[in-house]
């Protein structure tokens, strides 16, 4: 009997030790937001992180717009967006351009949006690319442009700059306008 006893101590010890080890996990729920102060103080009512919606006319899906984090309102069709990316496509569904910034907005009803902070517009048809530290997309007028310092660089290294540039969404009219030089790299 001494054997028996003596076979159950350790495992009676160890369990012992997990249930105390279980109850010191145990604590009282904190009260503390899960949030940082930051994100508190925004007053969105939705954030959502790794953000992906498409921008559809008629059942056609136009654009996919992108984000690292979208801050949306309830009182508000707009979204405040951070690290955006979107990408327009053309009536057979293949991507024609993509815009890129570190910030923006954009109007769920209405689809316009604006992007800021490093912003490129690339032209997938012909390598264009478009630098603007803000670039603006009007679905009504069509049209996507920047009335700030525009840098365009065409993929054979020819870069132009101006004060803007206006374009439509084929990107067959692109406008600089006060173009500052032409020069072949």
């Amino acid at each position: 009997m001494d054997r028996a006893r003596l076979a159950l101590e350790p495992l009676t010890r160890f369990a012992v030790l997990v249930l105390l080890a279980g109850l010191a996990a145990c604590e009282a729920p904190t009260s503390s937001a899960v949030a940082s102060h930051e994100l508190l103080e925004m007053g969105a009512d939705n954030i959502v992180f790794g953000m992906t919606s498409f921008m559809t006319s008629n059942g056609i899906r136009e654009g996919k717009v992108e984000a690292d984090t979208a801050f949306m309102y309830a009182d508000s069709a707009k979204a405040k967006l951070r690290q955006m990316r979107i990408v327009f496509y053309d009536e057979a569904g293949a991507a024609k351009a993509t815009v890129t910034g570190t910030a923006g907005e954009w109007d769920r009803n209405t689809d316009r949006m604006w992007a800021q902070g490093d912003v490129v517009l690339i032209v997938h048809a012909d390598g264009r690319r478009i630098e603007s530290a803000e670039i603006i997309y009007d679905p009504v007028e069509d049209e996507i442009w920047s009335d700030s310092a525009t840098v365009q660089t065409l993929a054979n290294g020819r870069v132009t700059r101006g004060s803007s540039f206006r374009s439509d969404m084929d990107f067959t009219n692109v406008r600089i306008t006060n173009i500052r030089g032409a020069i072949a790299r």
